[in-house]
């Protein structure tokens, strides 16, 4: 069942769709890289108005959980011109209504930053990986102390976090990872972008280990 309409979530919807030219021009090229070590079987978290679609090869089994009606209805529709096996759910992170060791592939770009509780969340996204499976992401970040971006993020946070559905521009999420992954590799990426508070990210894969 769809939770209600709310005017913030549209707006974000709405917001997030307008935006994807900007965000296909800054990650493209990333996610070409990082989308090549995808399975079968994937699951993506907070997927959004759709914007990775295009970077999955045809014929992958693709699932995807999202909490936003608003972010579902775009989705579907873009969904339809791609030849992927679709199977979409309303839901959250932190509680994936899926099987242990169910895929091959996590992927979460630009998720982890609004997740109420991504310790959940990441446990959840463990628990789901199979070994030997990647989780894929792209997430921006705290900026490092005493940078012009740190202190514009401290000012806006307040603002920042009210107006995007919980959307935490401070949150460490490098550190949040190592925790969950201990086999991780990403780069820190500072980009020279209008969105100040937004212009530090993480790029990169972790592996679930077989032990």
């Amino acid at each position: 069942m769809y939770k209600s309409c709310s005017c913030k979530s549209k707006f974000n919807a709405v917001f997030m769709k307008n935006l994807e030219w900007y965000l296909d021009y800054v990650y493209d090229g990333y996610k070409k890289g990082l989308f090549s070590k995808i399975g079968k079987n994937v699951l993506e978290i907070g997927a959004g108005t759709g914007i990775n679609l295009k970077y999955y090869r045809p014929g992958i089994n693709l699932t995807v959980i999202e909490p936003s009606r608003e972010m579902l209805d775009y989705f579907l529709e873009k969904a339809k011109k791609y030849p992927l096996n679709i199977h979409v759910k309303q839901g959250f992170a932190e509680e994936l209504p899926f099987e242990n060791e169910s895929f091959d592939a996590v992927v979460s770009t630009l998720v982890l930053c609004s997740i109420k509780s991504p310790q959940k969340a990441m446990e959840e996204i463990k628990r789901v990986l199979k070994k030997d499976g990647y989780f894929i992401f792209i997430e921006h970040v705290k900026a490092p102390e005493n940078t012009i971006t740190n202190k514009v993020q401290r000012f806006v946070q307040p603002v920042w976090k009210w107006t995007f559905e919980g959307c935490d521009v401070q949150r460490d999420t490098g550190k949040l990872i190592e925790a969950y992954f201990p086999e991780v590799q990403y780069k820190t990426i500072r980009f020279n972008s209008p969105f100040i508070p937004v212009n530090y990210h993480i790029i990169g894969y972790a592996k679930k280990s077989q032990s």
